[in-house]
């Protein structure tokens, strides 16, 4: 049976917080990415994830990128790799950083070098703690280390690239081939476009919160942040990954109906409240 997503889902992964809560408890994200040309993509998944309600977000990303993104927002922390790119080199930094993080994301803005497939598949294939994978670190990913503590967020290019397919705009064909991909490499995926496809191989289900004009640059990196500050804040990958894409599709959808074509991401991140309080 293929579930269509409805604002139900925000009920599910927003729970009542105990008083004594404290600062980690709901997420410390880990965004690995940029680089000396995508500066700003990890600022706009960092912020996606502290507004979804993940309590701290650290970047670790080239110093061009990492400046970009310390400037962006006060919140961010960033940790500077002094190169253009990140490669082999930076492992030690991640593998510092790795013991804090309850959640990491890899590959907005990361650049698609030779360097960057030997950096991607290495923190994959050590990392242990729940990882989002995101653009070009689909495009250098490894599919064979997929495992059901990942979770790829596909457009429908890199999809193809990915697993060497060819998936159209059919639903019902899409629908098969996510789960079929899914249950045979044993992941999540979330397959973006106008219907948004979520898959763990035995559930499967289906957004239609999205809007033509969140084709912008940057859309896709505020799905990443609020998928992670969602796992962050103790759901399971399938509920984060359905309830991620319904904020961010109704809050792109939303503001798109008064802004239409001048819709930013970072009027999905400073609007993420409206949707998240009107629905939880």
């Amino acid at each position: 049976m293929i579930i269509t997503i409805n604002e139900k889902i925000l009920k599910t992964v927003y729970k009542k917080r105990e008083n004594w809560s404290h600062k980690g408890n709901f997420g410390k994200i880990l965004v690995i990415g940029g680089s000396y040309k995508y500066t700003g993509s990890p600022a706009l998944v960092g912020l996606s994830a502290l507004r979804a309600g993940a309590d701290s977000v650290k970047i670790i990303a080239p110093k061009r990128s990492a400046d970009v993104c310390a400037n962006v927002s006060p919140e961010l922390i960033t940790i500077p790799y002094e190169k253009d790119l990140l490669d082999l080199n930076a492992m030690e930094i991640v593998r510092t950083e790795l013991n804090w993080a309850s959640v990491l994301t890899i590959g907005n803005g990361i650049g698609t070098g030779e360097e960057q497939r030997s950096f991607v598949n290495t923190l994959v294939s050590e990392n242990r703690k729940p990882i989002v994978i995101d653009a070009d670190g689909i495009k250098l990913l490894n599919k064979e280390l997929l495992n059901d503590s990942m979770i790829i967020t596909p457009n429908t290019y890199e999809f193809n690239l990915l697993f060497s397919t060819s998936i159209g705009s059919d639903i019902s064909e899409r629908i098969r081939i996510v789960s079929e991909k899914a249950r045979d490499f044993n992941t999540n995926i979330l397959l973006k476009g106008h219907i948004d496809i979520i898959s763990n191989g035995k559930d499967t289900f289906i957004n239609k919160a999205n809007s033509v004009y969140m084709t912008k640059a940057g859309t896709g990196d505020t799905l990443t942040g609020i998928l992670a500050g969602l796992i962050g804040q103790k759901n399971k990958i399938i509920d984060a990954a359905c309830a991620a894409a319904f904020i961010n599709g109704y809050t792109g959808r939303s503001i798109a109906k008064i802004k239409r074509e001048a819709l930013s991401p970072l009027d999905i991140i400073n609007n993420l409240y409206s949707t998240i309080v009107k629905w939880r």
